[in-house]
């Protein structure tokens, strides 16, 4: 398939936009996908297209400045020993999403605004940022996590003293079989806390289980959580 992806910085952040077949359409208006980091944009488009899903919308991903510390709410220990500990810089980095980069999207393309027309996808780290900002922002209608790092100290327990802004926000959760595998026991605990989630979201969420680890077919989980979305 023809995809037309370019390279665009916005607000200092390096953003990668797909288009869909945008310039034949002179009039027509798209949804748009947000992306909490660096996707393989056209391996999932085409397994997209596998799977019979629409193609139809804008996906705009933001490459961090620093993922461990623009996708997590609040500081915590280091995840390993060689590693410094989190910032917790997700607030910044959702005020810059929600103020900055999407209104650039708003004004210079063809965009549908409304948050029933925007989503906010994420994976990993990316994914915890994603859930997040149910409680920061009201701009997206609709959330997903896939493989979301919801095991992150103290997340839970956030989730349940807090409520969602939106009442409306429709919340889509996957997770591989075998991530509780993990030998980091903060990240073995993904399942537990998934599932945790979930309930908490219970009259918002849909709740998907994938085949393998926490890297096992990331394109394909996209295309999954996009399908549904695109429904």
């Amino acid at each position: 398939m023809n995809l037309e992806i370019r390279e665009l910085p916005i607000s200092g952040m390096t953003c990668q936009l797909y288009l869909p077949s945008y310039y034949n359409e002179g009039v027509k208006r798209y949804p748009v996908i947000y992306v909490n980091g660096e996707i393989p944009v056209g391996e999932i488009l085409t397994k997209l297209v596998e799977k019979g899903g629409r193609t139809d919308f804008l996906l705009l991903s933001v490459r961090p400045g620093s993922w461990n510390d623009d996708f997590t709410p609040w500081e915590t220990p280091a995840f390993r020993k060689d590693e410094e500990a989190p910032r917790g810089l997700a607030g910044a980095y959702l005020s810059c999403l929600t103020k900055e980069i999407k209104p650039y999207m708003d004004a210079h393309y063809r965009t549908k605004p409304e948050p029933e027309h925007t989503a906010l996808f994420g994976y990993s780290l990316g994914g915890l940022t994603a859930v997040y900002a149910a409680y920061k922002t009201d701009v997206f209608g609709t959330i997903a996590s896939l493989s979301g790092s919801l095991w992150y100290d103290g997340f839970c327990e956030f989730m349940e003293q807090e409520k969602p802004i939106r009442t409306d926000l429709r919340v889509y959760l996957s997770l591989g079989k075998k991530e509780s595998r993990s030998k980091n026991p903060r990240m073995g605990r993904v399942a537990e806390c998934t599932e945790r989630a979930a309930k908490i979201l219970s009259n918002q969420v849909y709740f998907e289980w994938n085949e393998g680890g926490h890297f096992h077919d990331i394109a394909g989980r996209f295309a999954k959580a996009i399908k549904w979305w695109t429904a």
